[in-house]
């Protein structure tokens, strides 16, 4: 049976990145923003419409997916003249470790 002091310091252990760790992982629970990040690792410029015919969605779901990802701090958006295009959010450690296991999970 642990003590006082020993609940107390494995309290300690937890932090804020643990909530945001938690939400990155709610977000990405749904398959179709799971796979809307899968394509973003393997081509990082790609417009949302093609998204959207690859996943076989409409362009508005596709958008919303996305801005939930950007919400989330997993995605940002880079504007190339006219047109916007979503991008993983690479200054994120989250972003790089899953990038990093997916390329793993797929050798």
């Amino acid at each position: 049976m642990l003590g006082a002091k020993e609940i107390q310091a494995k309290r300690k252990i937890f932090s804020e990145t643990d909530k945001s760790m938690a939400a990155a992982f709610k977000v990405l629970s749904d398959v179709n923003r799971y796979r809307i990040f899968r394509i973003l690792a393997d081509q990082p410029k790609i417009s949302v419409s093609n998204i959207a015919k690859i996943l076989n969605i409409s362009l508005p779901l596709a958008s919303q997916h996305i801005k939930i990802l950007v919400h989330a701090n997993l995605m940002e958006k880079e504007r190339d003249g006219k047109k916007v295009f979503p991008k993983l959010e690479y200054g994120n450690p989250f972003v790089q470790a899953i990038v990093k296991t997916i390329q793993q999970a797929l050798k």
